[in-house]
C-alpha cells in the first residue's frame, strides 16, 4: 500500500502543471455531477390528490398535511392539491379521518346533528335533503358530470284513491367542458334515482342540463318518440359505417392507401312484422286426395200407382221423390235412383311470417377515386360495388356511384409533418432526460483514459541526441552558452537546458565522446531550434558544415532528428 501511494505521489510530481490542474478540475467536474444526478434522482414524483377545490379547502387541506409532515404543493390557483406518490395514499386517510376536504353536501351525516324536539314533518323534511344530498354526491362522482342537484317530491300514499299522488324527482347535472352524457349515462342515473325512491317510476323524473335543456322526460310521449327515432338512426349509422369500413378496406388494399374514399348511406326498417297467409289452389280430381264418400241408392218394384203425385209445387221439390204414373193397362214396371257425393282433400298453403326488424330499406355507396387511377381499375372498382351491394336492374332502391376526383394531399402531408414533428419533439425530450447520464459517462470515459495515460507512461530513459566533438564540452543554459572544457580525462559533464515556454524543463548530459543524452524530453520542435540556436554559435569548422547543410537541406535534417527522437 505505501509503495503504490509512493508511486502516485511520483507520478504526480512529475506530471506537468497543467496536466494537474486538468486533472483536479475533472475531478471536481464528476463529482459535482455525481451530486447534481443524485438529488435529482432523489426528487420525489408528486401526483394529484385533489382538483377543483374551494379556497377554504385548500387551506384546510395544506394545513392538515403540514402537520403530518407531509410534502405538499399547489397549483391552479390553489385549487390543486399534489403530494408524493409515497405519501398519497397516508395523505387520504388523514384527510379521511379529520374530515377533508369538506366540498360536497353533509348527505346522511346531516341526520347525526338532528335536535332534540324534532317532530315528525321536520324529520321527514330531513330525511328528503339528506336523501337528495346523497344522491346529488353520487352523481357528482360520473366522470362527465361536474356538479348536480336533485329535487324530489315525495307522493301521498293516502287510503282514498282519488287523494294518492306518486312521487316525482328533477336532476340538475353541470357537465365539464367539452363533455357530453350519452343516452346511457342518462337512463342510469334516472334508474338510480328511481331505485333510490320508494315509489318513484322511470316516466316521473326529469333530467335537464345546465342549460335547462331536457335530457330525459319520460312521461311525454316526445320524449318516446325521439327516444326511438335516435335508436333507429343509430341503427342506420351503426350499419353504413361498419359496411364502409369494410369496403374501404377492399379499395385501399386493391387501389392503395388514400387513393379512395366511401360514403355509404342506409334506411333501415326497425318494424316487426307478422304476415299470416292462405292460399287454396284448384281442385284437380286426378290429384286430389278423397277425403269421404256417400251414396244413396233407391229401388221400386211394384205395381206402379193408379194416380200420380201431388198437385202443386209441393210434389215437385227435389226431397220428395216423384213416382213416374205407368200407362193404364201396362205391367209391372222398375224405378231405381242413385246419388253419390264424394269430398277431396283441398290443396291448402298457411303461412305464418315473422319479419325481424333491421331489413335494408335503401342503401346508397359512393365511391371517389383519385385521377391515378386508370380506367380499367375504375370500372372493375364499379361492377365490384354493384356486385356487392346488390344492385339490379328493377331494384331501384340500391344505388352506386363512381367518380374520379383528383385527391388535395396537403392535409395528409401536413399530418405527415406534424408527426414527424412530434417524433422529433419525442426524441428530443428524451434526449434531454438522458443528457446528464451521457454528460457522466463521457466525463467518466475522458478523465479514465487520461489518469490511464498518466499511469501507463513510462519512465524516461536516456536517449542519444546529438553529438559533439570530442576536444571539448559545451553547457547550455537559458542564460546563453558557457565553454566548459576539453573533455580529455574522460569524465561526464552535464548541461542544463531550461526551455521556459509551455513550462517544459530538459536535463542533458554530455558523454566523453560528445554525444549528448537527453533525460527527458517535451516539445520536440522546441528541442531542435534551442540545439540549432547554440550549435550555431559554435566556432568549430565541422558545426560550420553541419550549419550550412541544415540551412541548403533542411528536410533531410528534420527526418534525422525524428528517427533520432523516435528512437
Amino acid at each position: 500500500m505505501q509503495n503504490a501511494l509512493v508511486q502516485l505521489r511520483e507520478r504526480w510530481n512529475q506530471l506537468p502543471r497543467h496536466a494537474r490542474v486538468a486533472l483536479v478540475g475533472g475531478v471536481v467536474g464528476l463529482l459535482t455531477l455525481l451530486t447534481a444526478l443524485a438529488f435529482w434522482a432523489s426528487s420525489p414524483t408528486y401526483t394529484t390528490l385533489y382538483t377543483g377545490l374551494s379556497p377554504a379547502d385548500s387551506a384546510a387541506v395544506v394545513q392538515a398535511l403540514k402537520e403530518q409532515n407531509i410534502p405538499v404543493r399547489t397549483r391552479g390557483s390553489g385549487s390543486v392539491i399534489e403530494v408524493p406518490e409515497a405519501y398519497a395514499e397516508q395523505a387520504r386517510l388523514e384527510l379521511a379521518a379529520k374530515g377533508l376536504p369538506k366540498t360536497g353536501a353533509p348527505g346522511y351525516a346531516r341526520l347525526e346533528r338532528t335536535p332534540f324536539g324534532m317532530t315528525q314533518a321536520m324529520e321527514q323534511t330531513t330525511l328528503r335533503i339528506a336523501l337528495e344530498e346523497e344522491l346529488q354526491n353520487t352523481i357528482r362522482h360520473l366522470e362527465p358530470v361536474e356538479s348536480a342537484r336533485v329535487h324530489i317530491t315525495p307522493g301521498n300514499d293516502s287510503p282514498f284513491a282519488d287523494s294518492r299522488t306518486e312521487p316525482t324527482a328533477s336532476v340538475v347535472v353541470a357537465l365539464k367542458p367539452n363533455a357530453t352524457l350519452t343516452r346511457e349515462q342518462v337512463r342510469g342515473i334516472v334508474h338510480l334515482v328511481c331505485h333510490s325512491v320508494e315509489g318513484l317510476k322511470p316516466e316521473n323524473v326529469t333530467v335537464v342540463d345546465a342549460e335547462a335543456r331536457p335530457l330525459w322526460q319520460g312521461g311525454d310521449q316526445y320524449a318516446v318518440d325521439h327516444e326511438l327515432l335516435r335508436t333507429r338512426r343509430e341503427a342506420e349509422r351503426a350499419y353504413a359505417e361498419e359496411l364502409r369500413r369494410q369496403l374501404q378496406q377492399h379499395l385501399d388494399r386493391v387501389l392503395g392507401p388514400g387513393k379512395s374514399s366511401i360514403v355509404v348511406q342506409a334506411e333501415l326498417n326497425l318494424d316487426k312484422e307478422e304476415i299470416q297467409a292462405q292460399r287454396v289452389e284448384p281442385l284437380d280430381p286426378n290429384r286430389a286426395a278423397v277425403v269421404s264418400e256417400t251414396t244413396e241408392t233407391e229401388r221400386l218394384t211394384g205395381n206402379p200407382p193408379v194416380a200420380g203425385g201431388a198437385a202443386g209445387i209441393a210434389g215437385n221439390r227435389a226431397e220428395t221423390p216423384l213416382y213416374p204414373n205407368a200407362p193404364l193397362g201396362g205391367s209391372i214396371g222398375e224405378y231405381t235412383r242413385e246419388d253419390r257425393i264424394r269430398n277431396y282433400e283441398l290443396n291448402k298453403q298457411v303461412e305464418h311470417i315473422i319479419r325481424a326488424p333491421g331489413r335494408v330499406e335503401r342503401l346508397s355507396v359512393a365511391a371517389l377515386v383519385d385521377e391515378s387511377v386508370p380506367d380499367e381499375a375504375l370500372n372493375a372498382v364499379r361492377a365490384w360495388l354493384e356486385t356487392t351491394v346488390g344492385v339490379m336492374p328493377n331494384q331501384p332502391n340500391r344505388v352506386v356511384t363512381v367518380q374520379r376526383v383528383k385527391f388535395d394531399t396537403s392535409q395528409a402531408e401536413q399530418a405527415a409533418k406534424e408527426q414527424a414533428a412530434r417524433e422529433a419533439t419525442r426524441r428530443q425530450e428524451l434526449l434531454w432526460k438522458l443528457l446528464p447520464v451521457i454528460v457522466l459517462l463521457m466525463v467518466t470515459i475522458f478523465l479514465a483514459r487520461v489518469i490511464g495515460k498518466q499511469i501507463r507512461r513510462p519512465a524516461p530513459k536516456p536517449q542519444p541526441a546529438a553529438a559533439l566533438p570530442s576536444g571539448g564540452a559545451v553547457a547550455i543554459s537559458a542564460a546563453g552558452t558557457t565553454p566548459a572544457g576539453a573533455l580529455t580525462d574522460g569524465s561526464e559533464r552535464a548541461l542544463d537546458v531550461t526551455i521556459d515556454e509551455d513550462g517544459i524543463s530538459i536535463v542533458e548530459e554530455v558523454a566523453p565522446n560528445g554525444t549528448i543524452i537527453v533525460r527527458r524530453q517535451r516539445a520536440p520542435s522546441v528541442i531542435e531550434e534551442e540545439l540549432a540556436e547554440r550549435i550555431r554559435e559554435r566556432t568549430q569548422p565541422e558545426l560550420l558544415e553541419i550549419q550550412r547543410f541544415a540551412e541548403n537541406k533542411p528536410e533531410h535534417v528534420a527526418a534525422l532528428l525524428r528517427n533520432w527522437i523516435k528512437s
